[in-house]
């Protein structure tokens, strides 16, 4: 499921990215369609504020079927809201991104599919008549309730609130042309970790103390300096489907500076209509800090959304 959610999303990007028509004998490639879709103006003065906010359910439900199969029902809730304000040359932006999601399966404890909160302040001043802006960033990223490895039942949570919890304060420039493209360069960033539950150093319930996201026993956070670049962009592929990439890159300076930590983040939002819509994320993470593998989280669901503002 995990491959083909992933194919479809590449699939898709791919298709409206480089397929072609022609036209009088000319070649008009879809992709200069799209582009054309897209918000291009300079951003306008003064608040721009927009937010989505979205209630997604899976479901099975089986009776005497003879392939076999188990009852369950997922609910998510997911809300993002961005509050920017643009005032000559000063560009303030911000936004709230958060989700929490639970499955139930029959004879089985409920389980965790999503859960995440993540914030973030940013402030520009415009180098010139540009679109660079020399630029001040700062995110705080963790999640609501305790985190499980499921597949062993008999140990301990992993995380929790504020354990791990990142926050993330960064200098450099930004190139932000439009609403629906940015790109951040910080070469200055701070990056701190912090693990505030104690119980998290001993997931196994036993005594032993081990290292938790790169913070030691005994303390309850560890300091990185080092270097950022990310970005984000939005794109139209039909009129009712919308993708909406981020992604980021961190190199610490002060330790082994090649175990880069990165993060992608994909929303293909397929509208049906104002108030239903169809969803499928794609989030992979890596930080040599945790577990030292890719890590990869998809879902897709149909649900309620409410959107508000300008998008």
């Amino acid at each position: 499921m995990k491959k083909f959610t992933l194919l479809t999303l590449s699939s898709l990007i791919s298709f409206y990215s480089f397929s072609q028509t022609v036209t009088d004998g000319k070649v008009n490639t879809e992709s200069s369609k799209i582009l054309g879709k897209l918000d291009t103006a300079k951003k306008a003065e003064g608040w721009t504020v927009r937010g989505t906010n979205t209630l997604l359910l899976n479901q099975a439900a089986f009776s005497n079927w003879v392939a076999g199969g188990i009852n369950s029902v997922a609910l998510t809730a997911r809300a993002d809201y961005e509050f920017n304000l643009k005032r000559g040359k000063n560009l303030w932006e911000n936004r709230a991104l958060m989700g929490y999601g639970l499955r139930s399966e029959q004879q089985s404890s409920t389980t965790k599919v999503e859960d995440v909160i993540d914030l973030t302040s940013k402030y520009g001043y415009q180098i010139k008549q540009s679109n660079w802006f020399m630029a001040a960033a700062l995110n705080l990223k963790t999640q609501f309730s305790k985190g499980y490895d499921y597949s062993n039942p008999t140990q301990g949570y992993l995380s929790n609130f504020l354990s791990p919890g990142y926050v993330t304060l960064g200098f450099g420039v930004d190139y932000i042309p439009n609403d629906n493209f940015q790109i951040s360069i910080h070469p200055l960033t701070s990056r701190f970790t912090f693990v505030q539950d104690n119980a998290v150093f001993d997931p196994n319930n036993d005594g032993i103390l081990t290292d938790a996201f790169g913070v030691s026993p005994g303390k309850h956070f560890v300091y990185q300096l080092g270097a950022y670049v990310g970005g984000r962009y939005k794109v139209k592929l039909m009129e009712n489907i919308l993708l909406d990439n981020r992604f980021g890159v961190f190199s610490n300076y002060l330790k082994d500076p090649q175990n880069l930590v990165m993060a992608y983040s994909g929303i293909l939002d397929m509208k049906v209509n104002k108030f239903i819509s169809t969803q499928i994320t794609a989030d992979l993470f890596y930080d040599n800090n945790q577990i030292g593998k890719l890590q990869l989280k998809e879902t897709l669901g149909v649900g309620l959304t409410y959107k508000f503002g300008k998008y």
